[in-house]
């Protein structure tokens, strides 16, 4: 891997790691039509890559990794080093749009740019993660350094006190009403995608004829997205998907928690909702 030097860097930035590199949004240079879509892992981040880049392009069917097209800002290239990373990132045609799982301290520009948030039941989000480990290879865990957990319980317990999905809806509430931020809810675009679509046509200002609408929810279908599965599971600057055949498109339903979580476990997800959110963000998120 390229040598990551990062001097003197605010601490609102985070920590480095094999997934977050603060040096890359400390050094990120905002442009005005900028999108960053920002969410909690496993809450429809890949599903909004692929809706905006369809909208922005009209439909393209051509791309081979989302993560080329719509890059994660935070995440290091190991092929690159920051200074080559920022510098893709400056060579990137307008408008350009960035995926994020930053909080809202640690998103670069967020006066400026434009945001799409996507939110998803953290029951759901639970479980869709643990899929989404017990998924990836062998050399993604090797590379990330990360510790395999097999265990379901052990896991939640994991993901329970790490909290990356409650800090995340709590650090964003209070900005929702912001006039650069869109907040969409994952059952609402499973409900209902085109409106959906349209919600962000009007947000971004990025017109679609009926034709072009019609392909873009094509594209942004599951079926679509699962027969090409290795367009989503393929990171920028590399060559082989980091997840097992078919196991990173997996079933994007609405409360698959019931396959996996005890009472007691919803119930610990529930209770750590109710302390950290307030009461109006809760009903908004229908928990």
């Amino acid at each position: 891997m390229i040598e990551k030097t990062k001097i003197g860097l605010d601490s609102k930035w985070g920590e480095s790691s094999p997934f977050h590199e603060p040096a890359l949004l400390a050094g990120f240079k905002p442009r005005a039509n900028d999108v960053l879509i920002t969410t909690a892992p496993k809450a429809g981040t890949t599903w909004m890559q692929q809706i905006l880049h369809q909208m922005r392009t009209k439909g393209d069917d051509t791309f081979s990794s989302i993560f080329e097209v719509v890059p994660w800002l935070e995440f290091p290239r190991p092929d690159l080093s920051i200074e080559e990373q920022l510098a893709h990132y400056e060579q990137i045609p307008s408008p350009r749009i960035f995926k994020t799982h930053c909080t809202y301290a640690q998103t670069p520009s967020v006066d400026t740019v434009r945001i799409v948030l996507s939110s998803r039941d953290p029951r759901d989000c639970c479980i869709s993660f643990y899929h989404h480990q017990q998924g990836l290879t062998e050399e993604a865990w090797q590379e990330k350094e990360i510790h395999f957990i097999d265990a379901f319980d052990a896991f939640f317990e994991r993901w329970l006190d790490y909290a990356a999905w409650f800090r995340n809806i709590q650090s964003w509430w209070l900005h929702k009403e912001q006039q650069n931020v869109l907040w969409l809810r994952y059952e609402d675009m499973k409900r209902d995608l085109p409106e959906a679509v349209n919600r962000l046509s009007h947000f971004l200002a990025w017109p679609l004829t009926e034709r072009q609408r019609v392909k873009v929810l094509e594209h942004c279908s599951f079926d679509w997205m699962k027969a090409r599965s290795s367009r989503f599971t393929t990171m920028a600057g590399q060559n082989k998907p980091h997840f097992k055949q078919g196991a990173f498109i997996r079933k994007g339903v609405v409360g698959d928690y019931k396959s996996l979580l005890s009472e007691a476990q919803e119930a610990r997800i529930m209770a750590k909702a109710r302390e950290m959110l307030a009461v109006d963000c809760l009903e908004f998120l229908d928990l």
